[in-house]
């Protein structure tokens, strides 16, 4: 079958309307293989706050926060070393087969990971996750833009990453239903073995796709020349002058878009927890009790009536209004009688405090709201990519998720700025990355593409999984420097990540209205 034969000089014809039947069938794959595949990130940045909780439920909250972002920097380094493994098998093996074998391997480790007993085990199952979640993104951009027609492939592509913002709602859904002790109840392992069956089922579906035309002729141009050896060969990245600016130009992209992303922009549920306290209905009283002792002896008897889960919601109620930097002990702070303006600052949290199940909620809530934010932001770039070109698009969504991340995380104080702040966070930090859809598979060759796309999308995350390691040591170093918690300041220092990609726009060529590069001529080299 045929599936480039399609009218595409119709410039006023709507795009979709020029899709023939295949288009869509690999459209649709494609896209429901990225939507599950986010949905999997997804549930990971969404619970991890709980998860961190529940693996380790003596710890502070500053050590769970560590250990979320280390576990976030092992997923993202499985992410990059998988991406680069089957980014090459992409252009060695084949698009559609190396797909299959990236979902399969990403819906598994997602259900493994919610068998996890301890840090250790769901760290490893999250290197594992990250390491098929890499290849898919770039296995499945590569085959888009080689099925797609030119006059379709930047809108198939924006449209691809777009809809994928449908896995992160599902994913939002997913935590307010299945999570709360007043729904379902499943806890955070349910959203992982949830996880683990819609992609599963497409790995069977992705072993119908052909591969596509551009691939087959590359690929047989290379085995006539007795040069398969160069397909997907990372070297040639940089042998080339051409392909190595080009490659540059895309890892400085990725870079700026993915720390400000994962090392700050997925951090919305984090913020959430260091803005707005929570306290059981049951645990209310007792505190209240606490607040109305009269001596030394009603304080006591308040405390020992306090569990132990109890108690360290005391304590941190305690360090919540506490002077910047100033540590708590534990047995101090419980033994200790409250002054009358502690008694007063308690009291005005008391007022701002929800229910657990209730936090879990909003920050559902909140995540549906960033993901709608993002299906427009990354519709947004298609559009602009389409008509103005991609190096203005570029540096215009760049400059909106670095100001997005700044106001966010400055002003975020109480629930209700969700239904504003949230959207606009998701529209601009997601937008940048409708353009690495479209535009990392044009920067390379048929024989380099998957590579190339992997190379700067994945190679950019080792660089981001350190970033994003750094969040939470460099929250506790500006803690206490401010009034600001470190967490806040610590998340708007990174963000200043995007200024790498802004500077690597005065390198990056244009290719709107070009066709995709080829450079098999040279086999016969």
């Amino acid at each position: 079958m045929t599936y480039t034969n399609v009218p595409t000089h119709q410039p006023h014809t709507p795009w979709w309307r020029l899709l023939n039947s295949y288009h869509v069938y690999v459209f649709v794959l494609a896209a429901f293989g990225w939507l599950f595949d986010c949905f999997d990130q997804q549930i990971f940045t969404m619970s991890r706050s709980i998860t961190m909780r529940d693996l380790m439920p003596q710890a502070d909250g500053l050590t769970q926060l560590n250990y979320g972002t280390w576990a976030t920097s092992i997923f993202i380094l499985g992410w990059a070393t998988g991406g680069l493994i089957f980014g090459t098998m992409g252009d060695k093996w084949g698009r559609a087969k190396t797909m299959a074998v990236t979902i399969f391997v990403y819906a598994a480790c997602t259900g493994l990971s919610g068998l996890a007993n301890s840090w250790g085990y769901f760290a490893l199952f999250r290197f594992l996750t990250g390491a098929g979640v890499g290849g898919e993104f770039a296995v499945g951009a590569a085959l888009v833009a080689e099925v797609m027609p030119d006059r379709i492939r930047p809108h198939a592509l924006g449209s691809l990453q777009a809809l994928s913002a449908f896995g992160n709602i599902f994913a939002a859904i997913s935590l307010g239903v299945v999570v709360p002790g007043d729904k379902l109840g499943w806890g955070w392992r349910g959203l992982y073995y949830i996880g683990a069956f819609p992609a599963l089922i497409s790995v069977f579906v992705f072993w119908r796709l052909k591969e596509p035309e551009k691939w087959v002729t590359a690929k047989a141009v290379a085995v006539k020349a007795r040069a398969t050896g160069q397909m997907g060969r990372i070297s040639d990245l940089f042998t080339d002058p051409k392909w190595r600016r080009r490659t540059l130009v895309g890892l400085g992209l990725a870079v700026a878009g993915q720390i400000g992303l994962w090392g700050v922009g997925f951090y919305t549920p984090e913020l959430i927890d260091s803005a707005i306290p929570t306290i059981e209905l049951k645990t209310r009283p007792k505190v209240e009790a606490i607040l109305n002792a009269a001596s030394s002896e009603a304080h006591a008897s308040t405390i020992s009536a306090l569990d132990e889960k109890e108690k360290r919601k005391y304590v941190e109620f305690l360090s919540r209004i506490s002077p910047p930097g100033e540590k708590n002990d534990p047995t101090r702070v419980l033994g200790t009688p409250l002054a009358s303006g502690q008694k007063l600052k308690i009291q005005a949290l008391l007022q701002k405090c929800i229910t657990d199940d209730a936090k879990t909620k909003l920050k559902s809530v909140g995540g549906i709201l960033q993901q709608v934010g993002a299906f427009f932001g990354m519709f947004f770039f298609t559009v602009m990519a389409a008509r103005f070109g991609r190096r203005p698009s570029f540096l215009i969504t760049l400059l909106l998720a670095w100001g997005s991340l700044l106001f966010t995380f400055s002003t975020f104080s109480k629930p209700s700025q969700i239904w504003y702040l949230w959207p606009i966070l998701g529209f601009c930090t997601l937008a940048p990355f409708g353009g690495y859809a479209i535009y990392f598979p044009e920067l390379f060759p048929t024989r380099l593409r998957t590579t190339g796309t992997s190379f700067c999308y994945n190679v950019g995350r080792y660089v981001t999984a350190f970033g994003v390691f750094i969040l939470g040591p460099l929250a506790q170093a500006l803690h206490g420097l401010t009034a600001m918690p470190g967490f806040r300041v610590a998340a708007m220092v990174m963000a200043s990540s995007y200024l790498i990609g802004i500077i690597a726009l005065i390198w990056a060529p244009e290719t709107v209205n070009q066709p995709l590069p080829e450079d098999e001529r040279q086999f016969a080299h």
